[in-house]
């Protein structure tokens, strides 16, 4: 039973599964032989397909949807699931989901727009053969005033528990920005040690190396990776899957769950 006062749980959740192929392939070499249990898929990304069909044949693993509106790689952009038509404050003139936060919110969203792009985001996941286990939000975060209520009322519809709403602690985002890529795994190293009693929550962004990761770049200037997104999300898998952090979560005594085993635990 978890929520004893000296133990210490991690869940650990995958983000942006669809986003590339090596991307699918580091998150499912993450949630196999690292210390990673639960992935969210991204309906919005290019290979969302392979990231459902992956679920689908992995059911011992647990998946969430990523609720995505923003669609933030500079010559990559993303759609939404359904027409434009239907969501027009949600795109730009050319059906593309915005480039980030700032431009979503300049350009007065529709929260009704917005919960039917998401709950329709959910049912293709579902429709795909994906066990939807919980949900999360890609680069928005869920607990914004207006956000919120739209979030929690699709979690209501479709019965699924919301990531960082469930009273665990999120974590320094160690991985993406915080550290070179030679320094991921002592900087998770040195997360794992200064965790305490309670539920923490530990976000990943797996991938491995390839040609299309690297020519990834942000669209925020204070956000792009001088030494390229597939380095650094190279050197994340690598730090999930190290034998010297499963030492360490060993040593330590942290218990790592998934969403599926942490809801559970709770009834």
């Amino acid at each position: 039973m978890t929520g004893q006062s000296d133990e210490i749980i991690l869940i650990t959740r995958a983000d942006d599964m669809g986003y590339t192929h090596s991307g699918n392939l580091g998150t499912l070499s993450c949630l196999r032989g690292g210390f990673i249990r639960s992935a969210a898929i991204l309906v919005i990304a290019p290979w969302f397909e392979e990231a459902a069909q992956m679920a689908g044949n992995n059911p011992d693993q647990c998946f969430g949807v990523h609720m995505g509106i923003i669609g933030e790689w500079r010559g990559y952009r993303w759609r939404p699931v359904l027409p434009y038509s239907e969501i027009p404050s949600l795109v730009d003139e050319d059906g593309f989901l915005w480039g980030s936060p700032a431009e979503f919110w300049a350009n007065a969203p529709s929260m009704d727009e917005l919960e039917k792009e998401f709950t329709a985001q959910v049912k293709l996941a579902q429709k795909k053969g994906v066990k939807v286990e919980y949900l999360d939000t890609h680069y928005m975060m869920p607990y914004a005033p207006r956000i919120r209520p739209v979030i929690e009322g699709i979690g209501k519809k479709f019965g699924l528990p919301i990531s960082c709403l469930l009273g665990e602690t999120e974590l320094p985002d160690f991985g993406i920005y915080s550290a070179p890529p030679e320094e991921k795994e002592a900087a998770l190293v040195q997360v794992l040690k200064g965790l305490k009693p309670g539920v923490s929550l530990l976000i990943a962004h797996p991938g491995f190396p390839s040609v299309e990761n690297d020519a990834l770049v942000h669209s925020e200037p204070k956000d792009v990776q001088a030494v390229g997104v597939g380095r650094n999300r190279a050197a994340e898998t690598a730090a999930y899957t190290s034998p010297r952090i499963r030492q360490v979560v060993e040593d330590l005594g942290i218990r790592v769950l998934s969403y599926r085993e942490f809801c559970a635990s709770r009834q």
